[in-house]
């Protein structure tokens, strides 16, 4: 253990996981305006923008009607779900996936051109050069936070030019290692968030090679290690480095809101935690409190899906009924904090 001088300042940060929006979320492909997204999240409100920073996993870009709307396998949503996101307090939004080029350049770029628009940050896949040199830091507190973004894939569409997206295909894991460490030796921030979009889709554990990459990243410097593509719910844990540090790792998030059908595709989490710099003696950096607030989109019609904190869904509603059956909204409450508890036994989870 550690042992530290004195406190300074922290910094607290929320992160929620996979926004995929299948047509069927907002009313159908064939709606082109008037869309709901502030009621269909007003649930889930307080969860997020609470917090000094709050990120998000955009997984879908939203190049808007101009190109046309599009739903699996190839998606584009209306960009009307980033002013939502913006509104409800969210400062970045990370877009290195698999579904990042669905609709090549083209698209990638008219969806960086709107969330400039709208004024939310972004982070994974860049409009140039220039763009994808410039690290993102956001410095609140006193304290740098960086905010790093890679996809292991993007469903095997060649990448045109390397700058355009963060790729684990195209940067090996060793040189993301060598940007980690870079970060730190050079003082460029003080806290380092990697998002990683990796692991094996509907896994409910971390493969094992999920396991060793995020490892990897821990060791290099990263102190909170964020996980999306998933789209289930996957436990965190504390990993220890070699140098007596320990990084939280969120392997996944799950999906936040999304028109995934089927049990833990429909149940995600809002992850919030603080971090500090106990002695500015040292780099080394404390990550406390993390909390977990459970969530649920629900199905409310063919074309309409509304996303509530699990919590509150269960007070009132004693089933979850998908097209496999109905479930005990109480046990699968009760599972999913047992589950979520596997690794970090007194997680703080609601």
């Amino acid at each position: 253990m550690r042992l530290f001088k004195k406190k300074t300042d922290t910094v607290s940060i929320t992160a929620v996981g996979d926004i995929l929006l299948h047509g069927r979320v907002y009313g159908g492909l064939n709606k082109k305006s008037d869309y709901d997204f502030d009621n269909q999240l007003k649930n889930v409100k307080s969860l997020v923008g609470q917090t000094d920073i709050t990120i998000a996993n955009l997984e879908t870009i939203i190049a808007g009607n101009d190109i046309g709307l599009s739903s699996f396998p190839k998606f584009n949503a209306p960009k009307e779900i980033g002013y939502t996101l913006k509104n409800m307090g969210v400062n970045l939004v990370t877009i290195a996936n698999n579904h990042v080029l669905d609709h090549g350049e083209e698209g990638l770029l008219k969806s960086i051109k709107n969330l400039e628009e709208i004024g939310l940050e972004y982070d994974g896949a860049y409009k140039s050069e220039e763009d994808s040199e410039r690290l993102r830091v956001i410095e609140k507190n006193g304290l740098r936070i960086a905010f790093v973004s890679y996809t292991r894939g993007t469903n095997g569409i060649k990448v045109p030019k390397s700058y355009l997206v963060n790729s684990l295909k195209n940067t090996p894991v060793l040189s993301l290692v060598k940007k980690l460490r870079k970060i730190k030796r050079e003082n460029l921030a003080d806290v380092i968030v990697a998002n990683l979009h990796h692991g094996e889709e509907y896994h409910l554990q971390p493969s094992s090679q999920q396991r060793e990459v995020f490892a990897s990243l821990a060791d290099a410097g990263a102190d909170i290690i964020i996980g999306h593509h998933p789209h289930v719910l996957q436990a965190p844990e504390w990993i220890e480095t070699s140098r007596g540090t320990r990084t939280f790792v969120a392997y996944s998030l799950g999906n936040f809101f999304s028109g995934q059908n089927g049990l833990h595709r429909q149940i995600g989490a809002s992850l919030s935690l603080e971090v500090s710099k106990p002695d500015p003696k040292y780099s080394g950096i404390e990550v406390l409190n993390p909390r977990y607030n459970l969530t649920y989109v629900h199905r409310e019609s063919k074309l309409k899906y509304v996303i509530y904190q699990l919590k509150d869904w269960i007070e009132k509603n004693p089933y979850i009924e998908t097209d496999d059956g109905l479930f005990s909204s109480q046990e699968i409450y009760e599972n999913t904090i047992k589950r979520m508890r596997s690794s970090i036994t007194d997680l703080d989870i609601e």
